[in-house]
């Protein structure tokens, strides 16, 4: 099926309606990978509704989690801008760029690793986002006033971790404020509700099965052993190895903090891809993150940030299960 601007910039208005309004300048960052109909579509729709797009284009970055050349970063930062959108083939929202932009109380827009079919009305950006911001705020609610996170599942993952003090959060396409007087932030397509656990308190066992940075869908799973918050050991087949150079090439030992992320699925309407922007967002599926934690309001500090999907997780807190065999409990 062929896309072209005026399909894409009618879809693209929804988010731009859940972030801003009319008059409002937008930037976009993209890339050479991404598919051009993308940004022009995005700055169609942002025409289209009163406000005004700049676009800036590099080449990919090396790693998710990368910043963008350093005059586009500049730039992101400008005090007239009211929304910043990555629309780029690597994730940046654990960048240092983010960071900047919720210092400096900037709004950003996460919708990284797009295509155009991802924006199909009857795929995940035609979900029902009031919905899913009901159910995640009621998820949120669970982990913010939780001590204790385990997540298990048939595929051999059984992993615990402290959340005592942590915040859950909704993502759901609406902005939220992720730091005290910081800039907002969300995704779009989106739908998840996340905890960031506590740095050092993880333990156990994670495997992924259905899709994970950089690799795409897997096809051998991926293990992962969490000793005292650290990956000390992945294992599994072709997947795996990609993950042990990336981290080798371009990590740090920060790299290595888990669970840096543990987040539900909320989206009903996505089918997967082997594409992570959409696939973490898969009703009652699991993404766990490696690394960074900082933008979620972490300690951790990390050159990367890769991150996995569990298919059919079973997830409590405090002995109350949120999930089971690919069921919302809550």
């Amino acid at each position: 099926m062929s896309y072209n601007v005026e399909d894409i910039a009618k879809v693209m208005q929804t988010p731009l309606k859940l972030n801003t309004k009319a008059g409002a300048k937008i930037f976009i960052i993209t890339d050479t990978k991404i598919d051009p109909v993308l940004w022009q579509g995005l700055s169609k729709a942002a025409k289209d509704l009163g406000m005004e797009a700049n676009v800036g284009i590099m080449e990919p970055r090396a790693t998710h989690s990368s910043n963008p050349t350093s005059p586009i970063h500049r730039a992101a930062l400008d005090p007239d801008l009211d929304l910043v959108v990555y629309l780029t083939s690597t994730a940046m929202a654990h960048a240092t760029i983010t960071e900047d932009l919720i210092e400096n109380g900037k709004q950003h827009l996460l919708m990284e690793e797009l295509t155009p079919a991802m924006l199909s009305p009857d795929g995940p950006a035609g979900a029902d986002y009031g919905a899913i911001n009901e159910l995640g705020l009621r998820i949120a609610k669970v982990f913010t006033e939780g001590d204790t996170c385990h997540v298990t599942c048939p595929n051999g993952t059984n992993l615990t971790a402290s959340i005592t003090g942590r915040p859950g959060r909704s993502i759901a396409g609406i902005p939220v404020q992720l730091k005290p007087d910081g800039g907002a932030g969300c995704a779009f397509p989106d739908g998840e509700a996340h905890v960031c656990p506590v740095e050092g308190t993880g333990n156990g066992v994670v495997v992924f099965d259905l899709t994970a940075h950089s690799v795409g869908s897997i096809k051998e799973h991926m293990k992962l052993t969490v000793v005292d918050g650290m990956v000390t050991k992945i294992e599994g087949g072709r997947e795996a190895a990609i993950w042990r150079e990336i981290l080798e090439k371009h990590g740090d030992a920060a790299s290595f903090n888990c669970p840096a992320e543990i987040s539900i699925g909320l989206n009903p309407k996505v089918t997967p891809t082997g594409v992570m922007r959409t696939d973490k967002k898969m009703y009652a599926t699991s993404h766990i993150g490696m690394g960074d934690t900082v933008a979620l309001g972490g300690t951790c500090h990390a050159k990367l940030r890769l991150e996995g999907v569990i298919s059919k997780p079973e997830i409590s807190v405090d002995g109350q299960t949120l999930t089971r065999g690919g069921k919302i409990l809550v």
